[in-house]
């Protein structure tokens, strides 16, 4: 998961202002649903933001159906059956996510044995904290992962073994979140952890390489050049445009050593 900085998500020509006549008919009593069309609006710009990955998960969408999910669902939450859904969030473009399908819909991988899909759930920390009405959402504490906060996103890693999504701290706290996360948004499915699993062994393979190749350039000099070759190519890996690169980003931090440098370069570069 990478920080997705919505702030900066450009918007068409006079959206702002089909959004808040649609949210002002949503605000009489008009369905969210109906307006579907204003938030896919933006869907483009999401995707660019992104560089074409999902924000849960970070893969590919180029050739997979994805969706503008509502952080905080817009018609019912799962978790509060007496909640008819945050429908004043519903055209509030801080509310929008972009998501694959395998992290916004349902979905059972029966060979597996995983499931899940975000859909309209939105566990909190503390459901006594939840908010019903139009009002400050601050104190809520949602207990999903949001890539939307950078602290969030440094709390998911994967295990180099099997490239399987995992916590990147030992604090309960945010052991709870990670978890709750891994299984709504289905990070755990066979078939990307698959495809994380095939990037972190060359990431690992390449690390190794690059550690090697440092320590002989300290004393050859005509060895930096395919230091630096191999460095490039881990950084390539680790950049906001490659797949899973926060997940690659947590596996680097797990090889840095002091006399190995460049390491912590590559992860502030």
């Amino acid at each position: 998961m990478r920080y997705i900085n919505i702030d900066s998500l450009r918007m068409p020509d006079g959206w702002l202002a089909r959004s808040a006549v649609a949210a002002a008919q949503i605000a009489g009593g008009a369905a969210p649903d109906d307006y579907g069309d204003i938030w896919r609006e933006l869907k483009p710009a999401m995707l660019q933001l992104s560089h074409f990955k999902c924000w849960y998960c970070e893969s590919p969408v180029d050739r997979n159906d994805n969706a503008v999910d509502h952080y905080r669902p817009k018609n019912r939450v799962f978790e509060a059956l007496n909640h008819t859904g945050y429908r004043w969030l519903a055209l509030d473009k801080s509310n929008f996510r972009l998501a694959c399908t395998f992290c916004n819909s349902k979905r059972i991988d029966v060979e597996f044995g995983t499931a899940g899909g975000k859909a309209d759930k939105f566990p909190l920390l503390d459901e006594a904290r939840r908010v019903y009405q139009q009002a400050s959402i601050d104190n809520e504490g949602p207990k999903l992962l949001d890539p939307c906060v950078i602290e969030d996103c440094e709390l998911l890693g994967c295990q180099q073994e099997n490239g399987k999504p995992c916590c990147a701290t030992e604090v309960q706290l945010d052991l709870s979140r990670v978890n709750a996360s891994i299984e709504i948004f289905h990070l755990d499915r066979d078939a990307t952890c698959v495809r994380r699993h095939g990037i972190a062994v060359s990431l690992i393979a390449d690390i190794m390489e690059a550690k090697n190749l440092f320590d002989i350039s300290q004393v050859d000099e005509t060895r930096k050049p395919g230091f630096k070759k191999v460095a490039k190519r881990i950084h390539t890996t680790i950049s906001r445009e490659a797949p899973y690169s926060g997940e690659m980003r947590y596996l680097l931090r797990g090889q840095r050593a002091e006399n190995h440098p460049w390491i912590q370069q590559l992860l502030e570069a």
